[in-house]
């Protein structure tokens, strides 16, 4: 995209000036300015800094954006991986040698789950959504059990932080793929709005029957919103999404549970 804006830049003749809004918190601000004045000096603002360029320097840092290599994105931690999405499943909980998969919903319930045991000495949770149960066991020896779909996998007191970090990691890297999945051509914030849209239609169809279905898609719409909004750091919305999976759980009625996280695992994940 950057690359695009700077050859963009070097080619106009005339007085040109474009804003890009930053995807991440890195540094300071959330955008950088591109502009070129009708005299040909060419600036490139951001992070407090203004630089003032070349056309010639221009166009070569244009080649070297397009030629960088691949990025390597490092796993969620060792003990969380992402897997191909399928059936809404889309990350794996590794440890003990065995294997929990979970759909999205799955994994933000487990941490919060998770990060309620550590401040108790015995802790046993089910979390039932619909025919399905997961648990997180903790015994008196520092020891915790998250258990699912007949499997189990085993963690240590000196593990579970680690644990607690890659589950909200890897809910990030999930719900950052469906935003690189939006593009961030012209059209981007228009696939932003439909995908909010679909979610409020959806949302508003599973709970029509609810006397105060109104309100509730009102407070689910405004953890939705925040999680596609185009610019939105990338941590606050695997936050957001955490806090609209542990809205649902603790304050509608199970039968909500399984349509609404189904939803859920189909709007906020792309499938390959």
């Amino acid at each position: 995209m950057i690359a695009a804006a700077l050859e963009k830049l070097a080619q106009t003749a005339r007085n040109y000036k474009q804003t890009y809004k930053k995807t991440t918190d890195v540094g300071s601000g959330n955008k950088i300015e591109f502009e070129r004045s009708d005299d040909g000096t060419i600036t490139i603002s951001g992070d407090g800094q203004t630089i003032i360029c070349s056309e010639e320097e221009i166009r070569e840092l244009a080649r070297l954006l397009k030629e960088l290599p691949p990025i390597e994105v490092a796993p969620p931690s060792d003990y969380v991986e992402t897997i191909p999405p399928s059936g809404g499943f889309c990350l794996a909980v590794l440890g003990d040698g065995g294997s929990v998969r979970l759909t999205l919903p799955d994994a933000a319930l487990l941490k919060i789950s998770v990060l309620n045991s550590m401040n108790s000495k015995y802790y046993e949770e089910p979390i039932v959504i619909g025919e399905r149960e997961l648990s997180v066991v903790r015994t008196s020896d520092l020891k915790w059990e998250l258990k699912a779909d007949g499997e189990s996998v085993r963690f240590t007191a000196y593990e579970v932080e680690s644990v607690v970090a890659g589950l909200h990691n890897g809910i990030l890297d999930v719900l950052m793929n469906l935003v690189k999945s939006m593009g961030s051509d012209e059209i981007a914030d228009i696939r932003v709005k439909s995908h909010i849209q679909h979610l409020e239609q959806e949302v508003t169809l599973i709970l029509q029957e609810h006397k105060k279905a109104k309100n509730i898609v009102k407070d689910i719409m405004k953890y939705g919103k925040k999680v596609l909004a185009s610019g939105e750091d990338a941590d606050v919305r695997a936050t957001e999404f955490i806090g609209l999976c542990q809205y649902v759980y603790s304050c509608l009625d199970p039968v909500y549970f399984e349509p609404l996280f189904a939803l859920f695992s189909s709007i906020f994940v792309v499938e390959s």
